[in-house]
């Protein structure tokens, strides 16, 4: 019996079959099929035709590959979504707060603080607008934005990407600051944004406070050290005493 199917393994071989293809036929190990025929002399054109199947095979093993991650994180996306929604006030607040943590101005003269925010991804400026109209009560067209853009980009075409992103009348977007471009040069920056880099700012020097008191709270609440900014180091140097300190002392709330 062992003797016949190995005659038929080497026959199915010649014929074209894969390991694979002889071992599911003759219902035995891949391992007995390539122990069997690993002697046998395949002609060219064979030869061709088993690669091109095991590239077929490999290719066809990777979309199936990509399909199950795609399912995995459909269902992951579903949980996850079920999971933090309804996106409460609240949780807006929190948000806008990491926003302006990581990407928002932050300064110890008096005479600049302002709230900004910079980003290329509008995704994250809208969420940061969101929560300046319904956690700051600020109204839209308070919000002023400025763009960051390179010389070879046009500048109505970037004010009206980024206005309709935004939701933001161009009327209320400020001077663009134009930088060299570098669009022919060997270093160019390959991941720039092609409508530049985009700030929102609001004039308003209570809710800059009010948003840095906040955090501050978020930092002592997670025992981490609000104070080790080198500005707002410095700014409480100056809150102690002296004519300086007088100065600045409505700077930081209850700034100890």
């Amino acid at each position: 019996m062992k003797i016949e199917e190995e005659n038929k393994a080497r026959e199915l071989l010649r014929q074209g079959f894969s390991i694979k293809q002889i071992a599911e036929t003759l219902n035995v190990s891949k391992g007995s099929v390539s122990a069997w025929v690993r002697d046998v002399e395949l002609p060219e054109h064979l030869l061709v035709n088993i690669k091109n199947q095991r590239r077929l095979g490999r290719e066809r093993s990777r979309i199936t590959r990509l399909s199950n991650i795609a399912k995995a994180n459909i269902e992951l996306c579903t949980r996850c979504k079920q999971e933090i929604l309804p996106f409460s006030q609240r949780d807006l607040w929190v948000a806008g707060l990491m926003v302006y943590a990581g990407e928002g101005n932050k300064t110890a003269n008096v005479s600049n603080q302002h709230v900004e925010v910079a980003n290329s991804d509008p995704d994250i400026l809208r969420i940061f607008i969101k929560f300046l109209m319904n956690v700051c009560s600020v109204p839209r067209s308070k919000i002023r934005v400025r763009l960051i853009l390179y010389k070879d980009i046009d500048v109505e075409e970037a004010h009206d990407y980024w206005s309709k992103e935004l939701g933001i009348f161009v009327d209320q977007f400020q001077n663009p600051f134009i930088k060299q471009s570098y669009a022919n040069l060997p270093y160019r920056h390959l991941r720039r944004s092609k409508y530049g880099t985009a700030h929102v700012n609001l004039y308003d020097v209570k809710i800059y406070r009010k948003i840095m008191g906040w955090l501050r709270a978020i930092y002592e609440y997670n025992n981490l050290d609000f104070k080790s900014s080198g500005e707002w180091l410095s700014l409480a140097r100056a809150c102690r005493s002296g004519r300086q300190g007088r100065r600045f002392k409505s700077a930081l709330p209850d700034f100890k």
